[in-house]
């Protein structure tokens, strides 16, 4: 069961170049107002993070100070990701420009961290409980160079130097999620949208997983 007074963060992005809008933070939301139906005794914040360099990593950071969460679970999209991807490491690098067309100051997270930080998240559990739903989900080693990755490596990072026995990690997405709420004026404005990959994932078992992932990390 949930502890008493339990703090869950759950946060997705923003838009970014390529991706005008973002799923994961329409599913943050919707993740956590489940979460606070299903246990109530929970409290839950949403955020959705700006896709920005100078931003989105210090945001993460500054609420899971503020919260000190037992559980801080972000989202993001990937061209990859064909239903959810659980990642195990991330990286003490970045690059690529962000939605404000700026490149990170430097190519790390943190100049003196480790190399790599790994997830805090209960990694093969959450797979085979998806696994076992019926819903498509994998390990995946590489969360890339972009801000999915400097998010979770700072909120790993975060959690660590809080000594609270919090969890920290990421889940991919992909980008295309069928079923979104407004899904069909999204399409209509973006008519080339869903031709480029094959999606295995609609937004209710979204929904229904990333439910699945937070009763994963926060049951014992």
């Amino acid at each position: 069961m949930l502890k008493p007074s339990c703090a869950v963060l759950i946060t997705g992005f923003g838009p970014f170049p390529g991706v005008p809008y973002n799923v994961s933070a329409t599913l943050a939301e919707q993740v956590g107002a489940e979460i606070r139906q299903r246990f109530p005794s929970s409290s839950v914040v949403t955020a959705a993070l700006p896709t920005e360099w100078d931003a989105a990593p210090e945001r993460a950071s500054d609420l899971i100070c503020d919260l000190k969460p037992a559980l801080a679970l972000h989202f993001g999209v990937s061209d990859q990701a064909r239903g959810f991807v659980i990642e195990t490491i991330a990286r003490n690098q970045m690059g690529r420009l962000d939605a404000a067309g700026e490149l990170p100051m430097t190519p790390m997270i943190e100049p003196f961290g480790p190399d790599e930080m790994p997830t805090l998240l209960p990694a093969g559990r959450i797979n085979a409980r998806l696994k076992r739903l019926g819903l498509p989900s994998r390990l995946s080693r590489d969360a890339g160079t972009y801000l999915c990755n400097a998010v979770f490596y700072r909120s790993v990072l975060t959690q660590k130097e809080l000594g609270l026995g919090g969890r920290s990690g990421f889940v991919h997405l992909p980008v295309a999620v069928e079923g979104e709420p407004g899904d069909r004026e999204r399409v209509d404005r973006e008519p080339g949208r869903r031709k480029r990959r094959a999606v295995q994932l609609d937004f209710e078992c979204a929904k229904r997983g990333g439910v699945e992932i937070v009763a994963a990390c926060l049951n014992h």
